[in-house]
């Protein structure tokens, strides 16, 4: 697993291949939107056709890494926050979570890893919020609580004073668990799927037309965009 900051400069460097490619899109489709003859236009549009095409699909490509890389990022810094948080904690151990331990928490966890930090307890739900101060938006903001062990959850907070877990007994929450090396096969693949996916409903769709075709009175209808029961619906 790559480092936090490391990830965050792949990032960058993404959007900067996707600007390259948005600049090679306009620079072609310049060559023939200024022409009048519309069919001069579209002669000289077919020649660069399938370069459009490319280039699309590489932009869409570039943003589904980014999609990946944010998760993987935010995995990354759970990773490398966490310990530090709950070392923090440990010194406060028993100690009621008011206002005056809770800012000496932050400014602790803010200078060693440049992150905001508090405990969250509301609606039967206690989480750590964890927010990196770099960035804007909530991208890599990690919400993260006691995981389930035995049908049994640790609690944060007890009567407001500050409990230590350990590392295991916390997990992510809102957010994926899986770090993802490969990314171009992992892009791949959920493009196969995709166009699968995408095969598969059309099939449906002509089994459902089909099927519509026979109905009468008020048999119902079937669609491949709803849920379709077992049994026959009549």
């Amino acid at each position: 697993m790559k480092k936090f900051n490391e990830i965050i400069k792949e990032v960058n460097k993404t959007y900067q291949k996707i600007k390259a490619v948005e600049e090679k899109t306009n620079e072609l489709q310049s060559t023939y939107l200024n022409i009048v003859n519309l069919k001069e236009r579209h002669e000289k549009r077919k020649t660069v056709e399938n370069e459009l095409i490319r280039l699309e699909e590489k932009k869409k490509d570039l943003q589904i890494t980014i999609k990946i890389l944010n998760s993987n990022a935010k995995l990354s810094l759970y990773n490398e926050a966490l310990p530090v948080v709950l070392e923090v904690l440990a010194k406060y151990k028993n100690k009621p979570y008011g206002p005056k331990t809770e800012e000496k928490i932050r400014d602790e966890i803010k200078e060693k890893i440049n992150c905001s930090f508090y405990i969250s307890d509301r609606y039967n739900s206690q989480e750590y919020h964890i927010i990196p101060l770099e960035f804007s938006g909530n991208t890599y903001n990690i919400e993260c609580g006691p995981q389930y062990i035995d049908g049994k959850q640790k609690k944060l907070l007890d009567d407001n004073k500050i409990q230590v877990l350990e590392l295991s007994d916390i997990t992510l929450y809102y957010a994926s668990k899986e770090y993802i090396d490969n990314i171009p096969k992992r892009i791949k693949e959920l493009k196969r799927l995709y166009k699968k996916a995408y095969e598969k409903q059309q099939e449906l769709s002509e089994i459902c037309s089909e099927y519509n075709s026979l109905v009468v009175g008020n048999i119902k209808n079937i669609y491949k965009d709803k849920h379709i029961f077992p049994n026959m619906e009549i």
